[in-house]
C-alpha cells in the first residue's frame, strides 16, 4: 500500500496533529513499513488446531455493577474553565468547515 506524503498530510489533518511537511516524506516512509509488517503478518501459515493467544482472565474480572461514582462538585473541582454545570473547552472546528 503506497503512502505518500500528501497521504500523512491528510492523516494528519484528520488526527489533528501538527507535522512538519519537511517531515512528512520521511514519515510516509514508516507507515510504509508498518503497514507491509502487518501484511507479512497476515501470511503467517498456523495450524488450524493452533490455540488462540489470550490474556484475558475471565476468573479476575470484577462484577459489572452500578455503583455510586464522583459528585458534580468532584468531577467540575479539577477543571480549567465550567460555566454552571458544563465544562468550557476551547473551540477547535471552525463553523464554515461543516457546511460544505
Amino acid at each position: 500500500m503506497p503512502i505518500d506524503k500528501s497521504e500523512v498530510l491528510r492523516i494528519a489533518r484528520l488526527a489533528r496533529c501538527r507535522i512538519d511537511p519537511d517531515e512528512a516524506e520521511g514519515l510516509a516512509g514508516d507507515l510504509e513499513r508498518i503497514v507491509a509488517h502487518i501484511d507479512r503478518l497476515s501470511e503467517v501459515d498456523l495450524p488450524d488446531d493452533a490455540e488462540r493467544l489470550t490474556y484475558f482472565d475471565a476468573d479476575h474480572v470484577r462484577p459489572d455493577r452500578a455503583e455510586d461514582g464522583l459528585s458534580l462538585d468532584e468531577v467540575l473541582r479539577n477543571a480549567p474553565a465550567t460555566d454552571g454545570t458544563f465544562f468550557l473547552v476551547p473551540q477547535i472546528v471552525d463553523k464554515d468547515e461543516g457546511d460544505s
